[in-house]
């Protein structure tokens, strides 16, 4: 009962820090982000053992009088249970997803911590779990020196002058934190990088055994989002530039063609 009160504690705190940003959306959010927040939360000592739960979704099942759990679309969502209209719809797979790995293969590779095997199941076309006795083979799960020398790398790749940001990095790299350890800028680039990666040693192993490769990326789908939501999100994304320290703003990263349209506008409008 104690772990199921600390454990909604915690929980209640993460969607509190949501609420904080200003989401407006606040109360759901996927999986993988509630996980992030509680690791932000506890300075990365949370563990699901120490609420006597055995997985992250053995955690989040022992509070269900506070949020509830939808599995579907991938990578699944958790919705606060006080703080959801009762109108509102789970988000669409199409307001969430891009290019990405499917999530059997993704999952299959990057399971190290579990300690689980997985398969690749010819006759459904699908990564799963490996049964006893299993003569299905083996696909390639990562293990945890992997991921340390894929951040490695990925950090060599990013050299920067600045101290603090290089610090930033490091400790990223050396103590496995989440993505949002990252500065905000680097954080699409590393998991685009990671996607890479994935895609890459699922495509040796598919050759190295022989085996017809799948379609291992997913197409993205463009975003529903409303002409109101996309104004939204352009005032949030200015209020963000105006409030960046220095070192975030010298690492914003603006496409030519949005740089050339502004200078255009300032041409003509004699600025």
């Amino acid at each position: 009962m104690l772990e199921a009160s600390r454990a909604a504690e915690l929980i209640e705190k993460a969607f509190g820090l949501a609420r904080q940003s200003g989401k407006s959306d606040w109360w759901a959010m996927t999986i993988p982000v509630l996980k992030n927040r509680l690791l932000l939360l506890t300075k990365n000592e949370f563990k699901e053992a120490h609420y006597g739960a055995t997985s992250f979704r053995d955690f989040l099942n022992k509070v269900p009088e506070i949020i509830r759990v939808d599995e579907t679309p991938p990578p699944g969502f958790v919705i606060l249970r006080s703080a959801a209209p009762e109108n509102w719809e789970q988000p669409s797979a199409k307001k969430f997803r891009g290019d990405r790995v499917r999530a059997d293969l993704w999952r299959a590779v990057l399971d190290y911590s579990s300690g689980r095997k997985y398969v690749w199941d010819v006759s459904q076309q699908a990564a799963r779990l490996a049964g006893l006795d299993e003569t299905a083979p083996v696909l390639p799960t990562i293990s945890l020196g992997d991921l340390k020398h894929w951040r490695a790398e990925f950090i060599a790749s990013r050299k920067t002058p600045d101290a603090e940001v290089a610090k930033l990095y490091r400790e990223w790299s050396e103590n496995l934190l989440p993505t949002a350890g990252l500065p905000t800028p680097t954080r699409p680039l590393w998991n685009s990088y990671l996607k890479r990666k994935v895609e890459l040693r699922l495509q040796d192993w598919f050759r190295t055994n022989s085996i017809k490769e799948p379609a291992i990326i997913e197409e993205g789908r463009e975003s529903a989002a409303s002409d109101h939501q996309v104004e939204a999100l352009r005032e949030f994304v200015v209020k963000c530039v105006r409030i960046m320290p220095n070192k975030e703003l010298l690492e914003l990263r603006i496409s030519p063609i949005t740089a050339m349209r502004t200078l255009t506008a300032k041409k003509s409008s004699g600025e």
